[in-house]
């Protein structure tokens, strides 16, 4: 793939990506519940994917349920949960809050890089750590009483942060520098699962009775623009760019989710919020340059 060309399909994933929250905010007003609504995200786009795999390398699909535990173990303990965090702090503060604070992701998985994989930790990825984090306070309106923000939407969007950091470097371990669109086919599937399990011992209804049908377009939107082709996409531009310059361009996508959601949702930040999210993209992409080995090719939600 031509450069130019990887690194448009890397600016367009990140803008797909960016609509992730606000397509889901949209669908909470219509009446969707985050569990519910999250398993039928995965368990429609691992479907779709599924069938994109079969037409494309069926036999690498085949080879990838040999690996069915170890991607039970990415699903579990971070992307699963990740996604669920991520979701539920949805309903409690902005889509820009959470899009920002979910980016100090990469920042973390240094953090945890250095404790068990003893990742090098310079001192210049320290201090553009350092940044990502005082952004995350800004953002948190923590410089701030007139900026009003769910603390538990804030607890849960760096939860889920967490767990994508958590998913970046078990991914690692698990399958290396092989190619992730067979893994994330199992990721999601499984996801569903673990998804739908929760639901149902929390006494949701998994079944979509009385939707809307504005609430299954949103729910197909989801299910095709944030999620397949944001995927897709950004994998075209890793071939193309390398994934430590695909990761450091895919830092768009919280302005891009910042732009979406005062321009769809009414969202607006405080100057200081401006100013935290400034910080976290800047951190990102300076503990990026160099990005660090254990850094993910998939900037995904």
């Amino acid at each position: 793939m031509h450069r130019r060309t990887a690194l448009l399909a890397v600016v367009i994933s990140a803008a797909c990506f960016a609509t992730l929250a606000i397509f889901t905010r949209l669908a909470y007003d219509e009446g969707a519940r985050p569990l519910p609504l999250l398993a039928w995200r995965f368990a429609l786009v691992t479907v779709l994917m599924a069938v994109y795999l079969l037409i494309r390398s069926p036999r690498a699909l085949v080879d990838g349920f040999a690996d069915l535990p170890r991607y039970a173990a990415l699903s579990v303990t971070g992307y699963g949960a990740a996604s669920i965090g991520f979701f539920f702090a949805l309903e409690h503060a902005s889509a820009s809050v959470v899009a920002v604070l979910l980016y100090t992701y990469p920042a973390m998985v240094a953090v945890l890089g250095r404790v068990f994989l003893g990742e090098p930790l310079t001192r210049a990825r320290l201090g553009a750590i350092l940044v990502t984090f005082a952004g995350c306070a800004l953002v948190a309106g923590l410089a701030e009483q007139r900026v009003e923000v769910d603390t538990l939407g804030v607890l849960l969007a760096l939860g889920a942060a967490l767990g994508y950091s958590i998913f970046n470097l078990v991914s690692y371990k698990v399958v290396g520098r092989r190619g992730r669109l067979v893994p994330m086919t199992y990721t999601f599937g499984i996801s569903a699962l673990f998804v739908a399990g929760i639901a149902l011992v929390a006494g949701e209804e998994l079944a979509p009775v009385g939707w809307s049908p504005g609430l299954w377009l949103l729910l197909v939107a989801i299910v095709i623009v944030p999620t397949f082709v944001a995927v897709v996409l950004y994998l075209r531009g890793v071939r193309g760019l390398g994934a430590p310059q695909a990761a450091i361009v895919s830092t768009t996508e919280p302005l891009f989710t910042i732009a979406l959601a005062a321009l769809v949702l009414g969202d607006r930040l405080a100057a200081t919020q401006w100013l935290g999210a400034a910080l976290v993209v800047a951190g990102v992409v300076a503990a990026e340059w160099p990005a660090s080995r254990v850094t993910d090719e998939l900037a995904v939600v």
